[in-house]
């Protein structure tokens, strides 16, 4: 009995397996894409103050008229090194 039931209603059952899975699956991705967006948000800081620190440790090439050879001075002095 359980056998004739399954082989008349088989594609139906299939189809609403598949539409659990798409329904499923559309879940994830939408709670992937907003965490990844929220992550996105919470590095924006990071992202500004890294691009200011490039910016000034490529423009720098000169502390107190002395010729500043080498990196870590440079990145010394864009983050207040110095007296």
């Amino acid at each position: 009995m359980l056998k004739e039931l399954f082989d008349k209603n088989k594609y139906v059952i299939f189809a609403g397996l598949s539409t659990l899975s798409l329904i499923t699956s559309s879940y994830s991705i939408f709670s992937i894409s907003k965490s990844v967006d929220q992550i996105s948000s919470e590095l924006e800081p990071i992202t500004a103050w890294a691009n200011s620190q490039n910016e000034c440790i490529t423009k720098t090439f000169r502390i107190d008229g002395k010729n500043t050879q080498g990196m870590p001075s440079k990145v010394w002095s864009c983050n207040g090194g110095g007296n």
